[in-house]
């Protein structure tokens, strides 16, 4: 920070100037993105640094704010903070990425972090996390058409939107946002203008050759949903196949959101909602297919589950189909099953109340390591049957089971598995 800020001291002291006036107003975020638009080379130290004095001043913030003020400040602040960062990305140069040489599904890695889908809906932040070091990245949950997510009236009609709050004791958040999306078509326009900018060409996933470690080895994943919009499973569906044939021609890999809790994903909540799984995931895979047929890459795809059930027959459902990954885990709704400081709890009670929503972080890591570690176990040590399925799966073109990742591997599942069955 220190460094952007370099030579820029006055205009630096303006923008805080101008950031104290915005604090005092509500929010330190809010302020971060309110000074974010002086536009020099210290505008991202003014924001890194202001959303590190918000992670310590949030515990004092949601003690003196009833809980609705609090929780309206940090959904008020969310978009425009975000982007403030989106516009940062060009303020002087970062660290040169870490790179540990990494491949997963035939795709090479510079490192094992990224974001997952959630935090860039429409690739606003391409250019941010490539520059911070990320060694990959996922954007969405994009829809088929845009969509304005779950809004609700905030202080008594003052504002109206999104909701989200952190829980500041434990780390965790609640989030309510219910998919909101321009649409897949302006996503798709920010990869490709960010690939032509830093020179990061969609990957071919190759099997057996060693991962690369410059700036291209940044796979850009795209994360897909029917649209919450469309009552008909028909047209749902069918709007996903549509993101998906946009899609394949500038994602690395494509994951199918099927675990959204704000939203409803269509079809049923019973015995049949297996095989209407499968009816979905057959059509997608056939589409994949299909594009690879006829000259395109075969871009892998990816499903994201709110819960893995039984970890090993997950795996072999989804290897069956074609199917080359698995994300773990998306924000969870049994919110009695996870301890929470007395502080954090009353204003997730507050909070769903009101909202509803999914709770995530560091209160939900525990569950979301045991599952990834128990999916990667089934990967890479399947059954007989599983391993058979895998071999012909390989034959048919599709990809084998990978060796056991090496220790450097360890903190893909923590965050995100995306194991190849």
């Amino acid at each position: 920070g220190e460094v952007c800020a370099a030579g820029h001291h006055g205009e630096a002291a303006h923008m805080l100037r101008r950031t104290a006036s915005a604090c005092a107003a509500g929010g330190v975020l809010a302020a971060g993105a309110y000074a974010a638009q002086g536009g020099d080379e210290g505008r991202r130290s003014v924001l890194l640094g202001l959303a590190r004095a918000d992670e310590q001043l949030r515990p004092a913030l949601a003690a003196l704010l009833p809980a609705e003020a609090f929780v309206a400040l940090y959904s008020a602040s969310r978009t425009p903070f975000l982007g403030a960062l989106a516009a940062s990305a060009g303020c002087g140069a970062l660290p040169s990425a870490p790179s540990i040489g990494l491949r997963a599904m035939g795709l090479s890695f510079r490192n094992d972090l990224g974001n997952a889908a959630g935090l860039d809906k429409d690739g606003t932040l391409l250019d941010f996390n490539y520059a911070l070091g990320a060694g990959y990245a996922v954007v969405g949950t994009v829809l088929s058409d845009p969509h304005s997510g779950n809004l609700f009236d905030f202080l008594g009609g003052l504002w109206r939107g999104n909701a989200w709050t952190p829980l500041p004791s434990s780390g965790g958040a609640l989030n309510s946002l219910g998919l909101p999306s321009k649409g897949v078509e302006p996503a798709l326009r920010n990869i490709a203008a960010f690939r032509e900018r830093h020179g990061v060409p969609p990957q071919r996933a190759e099997h057996g050759r060693p991962a690369g470690d410059g700036g291209a080895s940044f796979p850009v994943g795209v994360s897909i949903m029917g649209h919450p919009a469309h009552g008909d499973p028909a047209d749902k569906l069918e709007g996903v196949l549509r993101c998906v044939r946009l899609c394949l021609p500038l994602a690395d890999f494509i994951e199918i959101n099927e675990s959204c809790p704000n939203v409803h994903h269509g079809g049923s909540h019973g015995g049949d909602a297996t095989a209407e799984l499968r009816k979905r995931l057959e059509a997608i895979v056939a589409e994949r297919d299909a594009a690879a047929r006829g000259g395109g890459r075969r871009v892998p795809l990816l499903v994201k589950l709110g819960d893995l059930g039984e970890a090993e027959g997950t795996v072999r459902f989804l290897s069956r189909l074609g199917i080359d990954g698995v994300v773990a885990l998306n924000t969870q709704k049994d919110y009695a099953s996870f301890e929470l400081p007395p502080a954090d709890r009353a204003l997730l009670d507050s909070y769903t109340a009101r909202y509803g929503g999914g709770l995530s972080g560091p209160p939900i890591l525990d569950r979301s390591s045991a599952q990834a570690a128990a999916a990667q176990a089934a990967v890479v040590a399947p059954t007989e049957e599983a391993a058979k399925a895998a071999w012909l799966a390989g034959q048919r073109g599709l990809v084998r089971p990978p060796p056991p990742p090496p220790p450097c591997c360890c903190a893909l599942p923590r965050a995100r598995a995306a194991a190849a069955p």
